[in-house]
């Protein structure tokens, strides 16, 4: 099961990053960065599903390419920043760690702002129907 695999990643890399923080702190960092990736490329896989079946529901409610992709860039900037922040966060450096968020959450409004402003037009061509 997968599900294992991810757990037994992830159980590994926190007990080498206790262990190597103890002696070397400089690389503690690394260990959660390897993990991380390892994780992703055990989970990448599952990715091309997701993305179909993404594809499949915007094809089926009539949406169109571009906002599928901009659905599928502000899921993937929430990941990023998540791990990114957790990182920082594992480091210590908690301050880090809020700005990312906070840049992450910027930079997903801004990703929305065409569905924003669509959905502001279909209201508008509602009330005026």
């Amino acid at each position: 099961m997968e599900v294992l695999r991810i757990l037994g990643i992830g159980i590994v890399t926190a007990v080498l990053s206790l262990l190597i923080k103890q002696h070397r702190p400089e690389l503690a960092i690394a260990i959660p960065v390897l993990g991380g990736a390892a994780i992703f490329f055990c989970t990448a896989p599952y990715l091309r599903g997701v993305v179909k079946m993404f594809e499949n529901l915007a094809e089926q409610a009539g949406l169109q390419n571009q906002y599928l992709r901009l659905i599928l860039k502000m899921i993937g900037v929430a990941y990023l920043c998540q791990f990114s922040a957790e990182l920082c966060r594992d480091a210590g450096e908690i301050s880090v760690a809020g700005k990312i968020e906070l840049g992450g959450k910027l930079l997903i409004l801004s990703l929305s702002m065409p569905i924003v402003y669509q959905l502001l037009g279909l209201v508008e061509a509602i009330i005026n129907f």
